[in-house]
């Protein structure tokens, strides 16, 4: 069953022929193939933060978007 499983998958696959979707597609399937959570990667101080904003957010505490991309372009460039 796995086997043929990833023989669609690999079909699939290959008649995409947008490397933005291809890009996307890996990124996917890299985390399912890692089984590794980025949250667990965080410490407790960013865990706290990261709480918070969830928080925030389920309270309707948020910016919108106009004023997101407003302040992303105020950061410091590289």
């Amino acid at each position: 069953m796995s086997k043929e499983i990833k023989s669609k998958i690999y079909k699939l696959v290959e008649g995409i022929k947008d490397e933005t979707v291809l890009n996307q597609l890996m990124e996917d399937a890299a985390f399912y193939a890692t089984k590794k959570d980025v949250v667990d990667e965080l410490n407790p101080a960013q865990l706290a933060e990261l709480d918070k904003a969830i928080e925030e957010a389920d309270k309707n505490q948020t910016i919108s978007w106009d004023n997101f991309k407003k302040e992303i372009n105020e950061w410091p460039q590289k």
